[in-house]
């Protein structure tokens, strides 16, 4: 993998290797290559489990029919458990078959990758017809010398084989080859250079050799094999039976109609969104190959002790502004700042996060799709919570980094205030635009925002931002000890920080819906006991800001761990943290008697009110009085020492507070509720909101601080102890009775597009039982027009075979068409046993046979217009 190489990013050790300390720019972008190749393969192969073998593609609709559990796009969950059951169980039996197509896309991008990395070498070599250096014996002898000298200088234990291209009359160079079989290749043009200018000979071959001392040729080469299996073996199939659904038929040479499907929305939507993935995998391509040329330079300036070694070549013309982003090789002004300014290479930038971000998405969505397609990703079975953990981890990755190098940029010189913001801001803006480019929103060429959807991006990015910005204070933190086992914990902390504070992105992919059905209703009955209790004004709005947060966090219990990680990791870190303990125990203690003097006035003032509504007003009241105190007590403490040591006062305020409340309602004798029977569930989250109040505030104010002192022995053991006092709190509530009920009663019955469950019920099997039963009715009105009694018979025989099928199969989820199909049935069941009484038995009323007879087909044809208007609107 690539390295950086440059000031902090490296030390030469007493062995002459490197001791790397930052992660470059290379890696980072080749690991974006790999991701979105191997989600985008998950998803593709997902897909062909889905209709291979042909007619597969209908069994999760059966499943659906089967169980009488609709999954349309409604996203209504149906509450009947043994609906859920039923359908898992049918699902199961296509779980290893499809399972297989995963895996069998995987290793067939892995394969072809490695083919590809190991033939490359030899290709290359045959193509160019290279020459060992050795098959010129006077030439050998000439450049053994020079050669020698530059890969002692460049700190090779072993120097690579040099090959010479006598075909190429260019000054240049290349590197290329596997682990242990390393080649650099002369041009004959660039071996001319050694008698009349050694120092741009010098130049070159040290640049070629700084790719093999960085380990970035295998990286570069990993880097073609990944981008070309994955354009031939993922993308370009796919794209083909986009194109030509027939291919994934029982007639895959059927000729296809090109003018149809080029006509689809959903085609054309598709091909955008596919085209831009492209787009994207060729830019993390591009970058690869161009960043590592950065480094490479960076690296001959520092051997040649010279800001620009290359100054005596001939300069190729300025790439233009376009041209720069698909070009493998840096323009002339990169090359050139990258050597005057190494630690300038450390700075994560802009785009490459926003890159990064885009992909973690894109490959979150693709994998989870991939997964569903096979029926794993699915609620009941801890896969959601498995693949936010994988989602948490990779965003955690790119935080790490950014912090990692930003702090190194900075230590190693390196100014600006944006160096963790401006990361932070395109990890947001990349998640955030990767849910558009999502192929699964294929039937959507422009992307549906509201207000509210606009509004929670807005935050999810800020919150981005904020968690960039402490993850390189703490990493800051660590200096010279990054590579230390301290960094290990902090890592850690980062992951579980990204998991809760930015880990709710994927539920709110459907804030409106959650709004809607959810937290509206919820609203509406919160102001319904603000008007019961009839107290003060502001009471709707308190309730509001202190309820609704705790129906929002369904993940309470981590949301304490990832807030009081926010300031235990920079505590445990700082010089001089016990004195700031000291300060934030002493101030959260005097915060909490204030409280409790607040508290008590609030009880007074409600005088003898005991309702369950009165208790839930009064507890938010409660809450917010505590959040109030710790806002003002973090600005004191953030002004005199830091804004880490108001956080933990502010949390000892929380805890002692949540002590407080539980003491209050429990002898107070007023009805309890259930944020006061668990306000540390609601406290952690309402209170860090506050302190970054009060510690921007603080900022603002001109800060007065003290100088650090020797730590307080027992540091670690009181940190320890609150954050074990503050998880423990989680698990420990009063009971709640009589509380007043935060949301209203759940609906009986789920909610489903009824266009969409009638076309699921049609692949599903409904639409075969329907045409058995016509197909049988037509072959009981020819059998008449033969009258062959014996044929009739038998005709009339089949057709009650095939509507006692039906009967038995689940009628259509519509209302029509739980009155036409059943009513259908009855009447052909009726007809039928008339029919076969009266050509059996000669027993019967010819007349109302066919009464009924025609009744079934009048509702059958009903039913027909049903289907084809729910299909029509369906996919229209």
């Amino acid at each position: 993998m690539g390295t950086a190489t440059l000031t902090e990013a490296e030390r030469p050790g007493e062995d002459g290797e490197q001791a790397v300390l930052v992660p470059s720019g290379t890696t980072l972008r080749f690991g974006t290559l790999v991701t979105v190749a191997i989600a985008t393969t998950l998803y593709v192969f997902g897909r062909y489990a889905s209709v291979l073998p042909v007619g597969t593609f209908t069994e999760d609709a059966q499943c659906q029919v089967h169980a009488d559990l609709y999954l349309t796009s409604t996203t209504a969950v149906d509450l009947d458990e043994t609906k859920w059951t039923v359908y898992r169980e049918c699902m199961s039996r296509l779980f290893l078959p499809r399972l297989g197509w995963l895996i069998g896309g995987l290793l067939l991008l892995l394969l072809v990758s490695a083919a590809v990395y190991r033939a490359t070498p030899g290709w290359r070599i045959r193509r160019s017809k290279l020459r060992p250096v050795e098959d010129y014996p006077a030439l050998a002898q000439k450049l053994s010398g020079p050669l020698a000298e530059l890969a002692t200088k460049a700190g090779l234990r072993a120097a690579p084989r040099f090959l010479l291209d006598p075909a190429s009359m260019r000054a240049g160079g290349v590197a290329f080859g596997r682990r242990k079989h390393m080649y650099v290749c002369l041009d004959i043009g660039l071996v001319a250079l050694l008698d009349r200018d050694r120092e741009s000979f010098d130049a070159i071959v040290l640049h070629e050799l700084a790719h093999v001392r960085n380990g970035d040729v295998l990286t570069t080469y990993a880097t073609l094999a990944v981008w070309r299996s994955f354009l031939f073996v993922v993308l370009l199939p796919y794209v083909l039976t986009v194109l030509d659904p027939p291919l994934l038929s029982t007639d895959p040479l059927r000729v296809p109609d090109f003018v149809a499907n080029l006509g689809s929305s959903v085609t054309w939507s598709l091909f955008v969104r596919v085209a831009l993935l492209v787009v994207l995998a060729y830019l993390a391509r591009t970058a690869v190959l161009r960043s590592r040329e950065r480094f490479a330079d960076a690296l001959v300036a520092q051997w040649t002790e010279t800001s620009d070694p290359y100054q005596a070549l001939t300069q190729r013309p300025r790439h233009r502004r376009v041209l720069r982003w698909i070009t493998i090789h840096p323009s002339r002004a990169a090359r050139v700042a990258a050597m005057e300014d190494p630690k300038s290479l450390l700075q994560p930038g802009f785009w490459e996060v926003l890159t990064n971000g885009l992909v973690i998405q894109l490959a979150w969505s693709h994998l989870s799709q991939g997964l569903a397609d096979i029926s794993w990703f699915r609620e009941g079975n801890n896969s959601f919570l498995i693949l936010r953990v994988l989602w948490s981890v990779a965003v955690g990755v790119v935080v790490c980094v950014i912090a990692w190098r930003g702090s190194a940029y900075l230590r190693a010189g390196g100014t600006g205030r944006s160096v963790f913001t401006l990361p932070g801001l395109a990890l947001g803006l990349g998640l955030v635009l990767g849910r558009y480019l999502d192929v699964q929103q294929a039937g959507q060429l422009r992307p549906q925002l509201t207000l509210l959807t606009i509004a929670v991006s807005a935050l999810f990015v800020a919150v981005a931002v904020l968690v960039c910005w402490w993850a390189g204070y703490c990493w800051g933190l660590l200096r010279d000890r990054v590579r230390s086992w301290r960094a290990v914990p902090v890592a850690a902390a980062v992951v579980v920080v990204c998991l809760s504070c930015l880990g709710w992105w994927r539920d709110s992919l459907v804030a409106d819906v959650i709004w809607q059905d959810q937290i509206r209703p919820a609203v509406d009955l919160l102001h319904g006991y603000a008007r019961t209790s009839g107290w003060t004004w502001l009471d709707p709005a308190v309730l509001d800001a202190f309820v609704v947060p705790f129906l929002l966090n369904f993940d309470r219990g981590l949301t304490a761990l990832a807030l009081a990680l926010l300031w235990v990791v920079p505590l445990a870190l700082m010089p001089g943290a016990g004195r700031r303990i000291r300060l934030a125990l002493v101030s959260g203690l005097l915060g909490t008697a204030v409280w409790v003097v607040l508290a008590v006035g609030l009880r007074m003032l409600a005088g003898d009110r005991s309702t369950a509504a009165f208790a839930l007003v009064l507890t938010s009241w409660e809450l917010a009085t505590a959040v109030l105190v710790q806002a003002v007590v973090t600005f004191f403490v953030a002004r005199r020492d830091n804004w880490f040591a108001g956080l933990l006062a502010s949390w000892v305020i929380g805890v002692l507070a949540c002590a407080g409340i539980w003491l209050l309602h429990l002898s107070g004798g007023l009805t309890d509720s259930v944020p006061a029977a668990r306000p540390q569930q609601v406290l952690p989250f309402a209170g860090t909101v506050a302190a970054l109040i009060g510690g921007a505030a603080a900022l603002i104010v001109r800060r007065r601080t003290k100088p650090v002192h020797t730590a307080l022995s027992g540091q670690w053991l009181l940190i320890g102890v609150v954050v074990v006092i503050s998880l423990a709190v989680q698990a420990l509530s009063p009971p709640a009775p009589q509380s007043a009920p935060l949301l209203p009663p759940p609906a009986t019955t789920a909610v489903v597009d009824e266009n969409e469950a009638v076309t699921i019920w049609t692949y599903g099997g409904g639409w075969d039982r329907f045409t058995a039963v016509v197909t049988a009715n037509n072959g009981v009105y020819t059998a008449f027009k033969t009258e062959d009694l014996a044929q009739v018979l038998t005709a009339c025989e089949k057709l009650a075979e095939h509507v006692g099928a039906a009967s038995a199969f689940p009628p259509p989820p519509s209302v029509t068409g739980r009155k036409s199909w059943p009513a259908a049935m009855t009447a052909l069941t009726t007809g039928t046993s008339k029919c076969v009484r009266l050509y059996r038995d000669q027993e019967g009323d010819v007349t109302a046979m066919f009464t009924d007879l025609r009744e079934g087909l009048t509702q059958l044809q009903t039913t027909l217009t049903l289907l084809n208007t729910a299909r029509a609107q369906y996919t229209g």
